[in-house]
């Protein structure tokens, strides 16, 4: 990127996205500002949508954590029942010997 195109790029930050559309609409710009103008906002709202995406992706990967987490702890707790039940058995038969 030229040194012009960062200088136009920091006066559209320091503007805002809201100020450089309604610029935008009132034809304030020239042909090449416009166009600088135009890139910007769809460079900021491809950065947003990235953003978005990176955040879904870490909010999956964080929901199939805990569902793991949530099955493990099933299975242990099933296991559990059935050493449970296992010993049950064998109280009842071991009290019917005596």
């Amino acid at each position: 990127m030229t040194d012009h195109i960062q200088e136009r790029w920091r006066d559209f930050d320091a503007l805002g996205e809201l100020e450089v559309r309604q610029r935008l609409a009132a034809h304030v710009y020239g042909e090449d500002n416009e166009r600088l103008a135009r890139e910007w906002l769809e460079h900021g709202a491809q950065s947003r949508a990235d953003e978005a995406e990176r955040r879904s992706d870490a909010s999956s990967s964080e929901q199939i954590r805990i569902a793991r987490s949530a099955k493990n702890a099933a299975w242990a707790a099933a296991i559990a029942a059935i050493i449970a039940a296992i010993c049950a058995a064998i109280a009842i038969i071991v009290s019917f010997w005596k």
